[in-house]
Parts: C-alpha cells; structure tokens; sequence
C-alpha cells in the first residue's frame, strides 16, 4: 500500500491518519510531495490534491463539508478513522484478543470501541486541524456575558500548551531541518502515533466489552458487585443516570482480597465522593479496622474514605452494608 501526503511541516492529522494505515495495511509506505504526478501513483492520497473520491481524502477542498452530529468538521485523521476504523478494530481484535476473548465482542461493543477513539483521540485532532475549537467549545458553551468570555479566553489560552497530540507532533518538526530529515522525523513520529493507537485500540476494546459487562450485571441498587475486575468507574460515567442510587463498588482486588469504592459524585467531579466511609474508619487497617468495625479480615480503609479492602467477599460484603448505613453522603 503506497499512501501520499504533503511534504514540509507535518501535524498530527496526516500523522495520525498515517499511522491507522500503516497498521491496517502491510507493506505500507508513505511518500511526502505535493507533485501531482507523483502523487498520482499513490494507492491513497491524503491531506493534498484538493480532490475527494475513494482514493483522494483533502479536507482543505472547497467543497468538503463532512461534520459529525455533534458539528465537529472531519480532518484528515477523523476521516481515515470513519472509513477504516471498524477494520482497524477488527485486526486489533484478531491480533490481540484470544478467540474466546473476540467471541465476546458484538457489533455493539465494536461501535462503542470506534466511537471511543473518534471522541477521545480524533476530536482533538481535527478540531486543532480545522482551526475548530475555539468556535466549538464557543457554541458548545455559549459565554453569555464578558466575564464568562474572558474565562472562555483564558482556558482557551491555558490549553494551547497542553502535552496533547496535536503540541507534541507539532514539536517534532525540529528547527532548520528540511528533506530527508524532515522526513527521518515524520516517519519516526508515525511509528510512535502507530505504537500509541494500537494500544489505545486494545484498551477501546477491553474497555468497552467490560462496560457492556457492568451494565449487565447491576441490578439498580445500592451496591455494584463484581467478581471480576471490570472498568467501572467507565461504565458509572458515561451512564451516570443509571447509576443514580449506587453508592457503592464491590470488586477483587489485583494484589490481594477484595476492594470497595465510593462511586463518584458526579460526571464533573469524579474525584469527589458519593458516600465516604466512616469518618471512624479512615486510616484505619487491619486489628484496628476490624475493632472499629467489628469484623474480621479487614485489610485497610483509605484516610480520604473513598476505598477500602477485606480478604474475603463475605467480609467485604458486610462491610459495604455498614458503610451505607453509616457512611457520610454528600449532597453538594
């Protein structure tokens, strides 16, 4: 597979773009010019030509205008990810996942996978490559008076400088440094970008496959009990409504035993507590949480009261009615 781009400076969107082809496609190369001719003997042509069929992707074209529901307009990198996304996942899924592990993955949990790296990844670069964000975030939030545009500037001027893809690719076009070199640190920036992906990809698909687990199990109550380790914390933000009358997470522990968890009091604020523990607990481990409480094989109860433990799931089955019963709701 021979793919086109432009030369000169590059940026995170054809880099991006590059690196799901790379992946997809084996024996893959990638040719920097902006001759015609040259890049009509490309397999792909992206970024450059001014043209959009099945084989030429140029957003820059005047008469481009794909955007997403939500009113992102597609760059070069959103736009490889919407017509190659699925069959990236699905290689990631063959090359990764035992056939047990892939048997789990319906239709459902591909979608949700893809939709988690277009919002998570794909947003940001093609908002930065359309010049687009600003506006966006402009419409999305409405500033409806000089001070809450002047917030708007300076969070806008603050997130210039974030270790984001777009920066950091941005910083790998290395002063004076023109050619072939140029072309050493666009190559080298896309095998980082492909190494990045894939692993964001796998994770997509482990993340998503376990939600679909958590939904399945939780019952409405006030107690999310797991018996095996699954992205919870994933699942109770992006269905917060459903999750509205659980406190409490139940599930083992990597190291040892069991963990309990405060859900999180909101979407905005994931690091505030729903239901911390006992303020008689905090801090507390082992024969002392276990005199506090009156049970048998605790292990600990963190001093912010957001997590606990206990070796056993009777135990900290016991332990996490307690806590209802006696754990500090938060109410604002």
């Amino acid at each position: 597979m021979l793919i086109a781009t432009h030369d000169g400076s590059f940026h995170a969107d054809e880099t991006v773009a590059c690196a799901i082809l790379s992946y997809l496609y084996d024996h893959c190369e990638v040719i920097r010019t902006r001759d015609p001719k040259l890049l009509e003997t490309a397999d792909l042509i992206i970024d450059v030509s001014g043209i959009n069929d099945d084989k030429h992707f140029d957003h820059h074209s005047n008469d481009f205008n794909l955007s997403r529901a939500n009113g992102i307009h597609y760059a070069t990198a959103g736009l490889m990810w919407l017509k190659f996304g699925r069959a990236y996942l699905e290689r990631i899924a063959q090359e990764h996942f035992s056939a047990s592990e892939r048997a789990e993955f319906t239709d459902a949990v591909y979608e949700a996978a893809l939709a988690r790296i277009d919002k998570e990844i794909m947003y940001g670069v093609d908002l930065n490559d359309n010049g687009q964000l600003n506006s966006y975030l402009n419409d999305l939030i409405k500033p409806e008076n000089t001070h809450d545009q002047a917030i708007m500037d300076e969070l806008n001027e603050f997130y210039r400088y974030t270790p984001d893809l777009p920066y950091l690719v941005a910083m790998q076009n290395l002063p004076n440094v023109t050619g072939d070199e140029q072309n050493a640190q666009f190559s080298n920036t896309v095998k980082i970008l492909k190494s990045l992906l894939i692993n964001a990809a796998i994770n997509a698909l482990n993340t998503e496959n376990g939600i679909a687990k958590v939904l399945a199990l939780y019952d409405g109550g006030p107690l999310l009990i797991m018996h095996e380790k699954l992205p919870w914390t994933q699942a109770v933000l992006a269905n917060f409504e459903r999750f509205k009358d659980c406190m409490l997470a139940i599930y083992p522990d990597r190291k040892r035993g069991w963990r309990i968890q405060t859900l999180p009091f909101s979407k905005a604020e994931r690091f505030k507590n729903k239901l911390p523990a006992p303020k008689s607990w905090r801090g507390l481990d082992e024969k002392a949480l276990d005199a506090v409480t009156g049970l048998h094989g605790t292990i600990f109860v963190h001093r912010a009261g957001f997590t606990g433990g206990a070796m056993d799931f009777d135990t900290v089955l016991a332990m996490a009615q307690l806590w209802l019963k006696d754990g500090e709701l938060t109410t604002k």
